[in-house]
């Protein structure tokens, strides 16, 4: 199994998320933290985000296995899905266990150095189109630069229970 685009985006990733409607309207909008390691074939993610009223969330994704096909394989208490590379995209698919006819198209893509990510999800229940969120993010640490203590610590970080803010 050879993996050409997950490797590019393990380290740190700051940025903004905004919430689209299907009408067009912005729903909410908020910063993030994203921090991703790789080992052998497990890959780790962690989303932090915050939003301007002081409302913070740590979501911890746990460390999720490549299959023979390189295909990443998450199965979490919130989220099953997959993710796979695809041209130059990353593109994910997934649901929330808590949400039965949830769907979520994801595809993100590294633009500039490889140290900017341009990312969109989109929403549907069923056959019906819930919105957009967007996201654009800038690499702000490699994989080495993230300090071991943060994965110590992270325990204490998580936040608990399935729903989400972000969820929508």
């Amino acid at each position: 199994m050879e993996l050409k685009l997950f490797p590019k985006h393990v380290g740190v990733w700051e940025g903004t998320y905004a919430r689209i409607e299907a009408d067009g309207t912005l729903r909410d909008k908020w910063k993030s933290r994203l921090t991703i390691k790789m080992h052998g074939n497990k890959y780790h993610q962690v989303n932090q985000y915050f939003w301007d009223d002081g409302f913070e969330e740590c979501l911890d994704f746990g460390e999720c296995e490549f299959n023979e096909k390189g295909q990443l394989i998450f199965d979490n208490p919130r989220l099953l899905g997959m993710a796979y590379e695809s041209g130059r995209s990353i593109i994910l698919t997934w649901e929330y266990k808590d949400q039965p006819d949830s769907i979520l198209f994801e595809q993100i893509d590294l633009i500039g150095n490889d140290d900017h990510r341009i990312r969109v999800w989109k929403w549907a229940d069923g056959d019906t189109f819930n919105g957009i969120t967007m996201i654009n993010e800038r690499k702000v640490k490699e994989m080495h630069e993230i300090d071991p203590q943060f994965w110590i610590d992270l325990p204490n970080k998580r936040t608990n229970g399935q729903a989400s803010r972000s969820d929508g």
